[in-house]
């Protein structure tokens, strides 16, 4: 029933990773596309940013056969918390693949999953259960290293015709051209990964105040720089 469904994955954690999932999905919403972000996350950051009760039943709920009611965040915008039972040993058992069934008969038209870095049975199904992956990553070089290694997953995959993204591509987050490390950032990721496509989001307060205020970006400022690229990557989510 879903037309598409993103995957928004950073194997290292504080590169604005839930930022860019919970901005662009208000940026879809804003469109009129009927969008569900599955927060994949223990600490349930998604679910409190986009002002949602980050405590209710959610995404382990549904991985266990429950039937958990999406909180609704604004108009087409709807969030499952993740929460610490995603941690659980029967959480941990799970096939690859099994968050991909139990989402196949949700009525919306986007989902987006939250990945949580450093958890990679998690990531996994959401990068599993996706068609397109966004790969976060600040200039930091352990960020690019975590990055890397998500790309060479999904390749790997593809490879051997499993099921999971087909589309990808890097998001540098957080760019200031004024340093040197981001100025060089888009020139090393295209040596070493000429084909994958590279979008930027740019340093914007107003993405650090919209989650601040657990305001969806849309509402709160949505003619912002921040906003703008998000505009750009969804254009590309969707056209691609």
């Amino acid at each position: 029933m879903t037309h598409q469904r993103i995957a928004i994955a950073a194997r290292k954690g504080g590169v604005g990773k839930t930022t860019v999932a919970c901005g662009l999905a208000s940026v879809l919403a804003s469109k009129g596309q009927r969008v569900l972000v599955i927060d994949l996350d223990p600490q349930s950051n998604a679910a409190y940013v986009l002002g949602a009760d980050p405590t209710a039943p959610g995404t382990a709920d549904l991985l266990l056969g429950g039937t958990p009611q999406p909180l609704e965040a604004a108009p087409n915008l709807f969030v499952l918390p993740g929460g610490p039972n995603l941690s659980s040993h029967s959480i941990q058992s799970l096939d690859p693949e099994d968050l991909a069934d139990v989402v196949a008969p949700l009525d919306f038209d986007i989902l987006i999953f939250d990945c949580p870095p450093g958890v990679e049975y998690l990531e996994r199904l959401g990068l599993v259960a996706a068609s397109v992956a966004l790969i976060c990553t600040d200039a930091h070089p352990l960020a690019v290293m975590g990055a890397g290694r998500v790309v060479n997953d999904l390749k790997i995959r593809q490879q051997k015709g499993r099921k999971g993204a087909n589309r990808w591509a890097f998001v540098l987050t957080r760019i200031d051209l004024r340093r040197s490390l981001d100025q060089s950032l888009a020139e090393q990721l295209a040596q070493t990964y000429p084909a994958t496509e590279r979008m930027i989001v740019h340093q914007d307060s107003n993405l650090a105040w919209a989650a601040a205020e657990r305001i969806p970006l849309m509402q709160y400022e949505p003619h912002s720089k921040g906003a703008n690229d998000l505009k750009a990557i969804a254009e590309w989510v969707l056209n691609g």
